[in-house]
């Protein structure tokens, strides 16, 4: 279960936290899509277990989102509403109304999707109640949002923020790589991202790649910014940032993934819960570091 993307929110009410629970949780449990449904989302057991939707270890809750999605591609719901309407017109021998194909469309969509083949796809959720911080498992604000969405109906409320600094972040990357500052535990990876801001579409892409460079510097002394940097942490875990401070690729070392071998798969509670704590207590403490460091280069 160690993450390997992190959208990570700050929370200014964190008596609202506290009223997370199972019994809440069970208001909001995934449920299948119905006969029309083209999509469903709800919380499932991080440990398969269906009485336990939430999982606590020492302050560190851990939550699993389960959606479901409804595959319709477009060009078969436009050539299956096409025949329709053939066969309509020609049933009838006239030209049909723009109302008349838009109910033949809604008739077409209720079959198809009665039909539809589902994709299922996972997040887990983690409350960081030492720190007052959400994170979601994903790399897309959308989804994230949308799983936030569905705690903050139940819970009334819930103020959370996106993690910022007061300055851009790529003008912060920049300085760092550009004046090739030190930061223990943490160093520069081999992969950037670059952007022209006054150009707006001039990217370049950086892998395997000394970061701090001469080739790497003349980008940046050209007015190009870092978007994207990977950074990587000693103590166990790497991953990309990018200028909306999400964590992407976060990777964590074998040392770390290692840790709880001797804990065997089949006894899952106890792996996820190992798992959880070790994971936890590693990027927990980067977050925490890696917006020190950003609020020093300021």
């Amino acid at each position: 279960m160690f993450f390997k993307n992190a959208i990570v929110y700050e929370c200014s009410n964190t008596e609202v936290l506290n009223n997370i629970n199972n019994e809440l949780l069970q208001e909001i449990t995934f449920k299948p899509c119905g006969s029309i449904d083209t999509g469903k989302g709800g919380f499932v057991s991080p440990v398969d277990n269906p009485d336990e939707l939430m999982l606590n270890v020492q302050g560190q809750i851990l939550l699993k989102y389960k959606t479901e999605q409804k595959i319709l591609p477009s060009t078969v719901i436009k050539q299956a509403h096409i025949e329709k309407i053939n066969k309509q017109e020609e049933l009838l021998n006239r030209k049909l109304s723009k109302c008349e194909k838009a109910t033949l469309k809604d008739e077409v969509l209720i079959d198809l999707i009665s039909r539809a083949f589902s994709r299922y796809s996972y997040y887990w959720v983690w409350i960081d109640m030492q720190n007052n911080r959400v994170i979601v498992d994903c790399s897309s604000f959308k989804v994230s949002e949308d799983i936030l969405a569905l705690l903050r109906k139940e819970l009334g409320s819930l103020a959370l923020l996106p993690l910022s600094i007061d300055q851009p972040l790529e003008k912060i990357m920049t300085t760092w790589v550009k004046e090739k500052l030190n930061f223990p535990p943490f160093t520069l990876g081999d992969k950037a991202e670059l952007k022209d801001p006054l150009e707006g579409n001039g990217i370049i892409n950086c892998k395997n790649q000394e970061i701090t460079s001469a080739e790497m510097v003349n980008h940046l002394e050209s007015g190009k910014w870092i978007t994207k940097l990977k950074i990587c942490d000693e103590r166990g875990v790497s991953y990309v940032l990018d200028e909306n401070f999400t964590f992407k690729q976060i990777r964590f070392d074998p040392t770390v993934l290692d840790e709880n071998e001797d804990i065997p798969v089949e006894d899952k509670a106890a792996r996820v819960e190992a798992d959880f704590f070790l994971m936890s207590k590693t990027l927990s403490n980067s977050i925490n570091d890696i917006k020190q460091v950003f609020e020093k280069i300021i």
